[in-house]
């Protein structure tokens, strides 16, 4: 699932792990 929702352009990666992170769960976040 993940992989599809990159791959189509759909989400970055950062938008994934700025989502997470806003949930609650611990991200590493690179600028």
């Amino acid at each position: 699932l993940a992989a599809s929702i990159f791959h189509f352009g759909d989400y970055t990666i950062a938008e994934a792990k700025a989502h997470m992170a806003a949930a609650g769960l611990a991200m590493r976040i690179e600028t």
